[in-house]
């Protein structure tokens, strides 16, 4: 079993474009948030990324923290990767929705559907 856990929020890089359709991604090997949508780094707080295996398939979880006094309206994907750092599964992990509220705190989660996932990086970006 692999645990990963970290204070994403330390590893902010701002991006260029505020028009990304993808908005934050969360590096599982480097523990990097990549924003590209700098109001989602000041509305979210990224922590304790994990990961491990279940059942012969990589399991991930992200906390998201939402620290405004609104609700935050997202969308949330998980991408994967083998041991070489080669995506696996590409394009199969759908965009899912979450509501996170006021003040309030969410833990995301994926499974990878393929074995030789070893890796993840979750893309977060605000529903339209």
């Amino acid at each position: 079993m692999r645990y990963l856990a970290a204070a994403l929020s330390a590893a902010i890089l701002i991006g260029c474009s505020s028009t990304d359709n993808r908005g934050i991604s969360i590096d599982s090997s480097n523990q990097h948030v990549v924003l590209a949508n700098s109001s989602l780094g000041k509305d979210l707080e990224f922590g304790n990324a994990q990961a491990n295996l279940l059942n012969e398939r990589l399991n991930a979880q992200v906390r998201i923290t939402n620290k405004t006094g609104q609700d935050q309206a997202i969308q949330y994907k998980f991408d994967w990767y083998d041991a070489q750092g080669l995506e696996v599964d590409s394009g199969k992990s759908p965009w899912r929705q979450l509501i996170i509220y006021a003040g309030d705190s969410k833990v995301i989660s994926g499974m990878a559907l393929h074995p030789a996932a070893r890796d993840f990086r979750v893309s977060v970006r605000h529903l339209d």
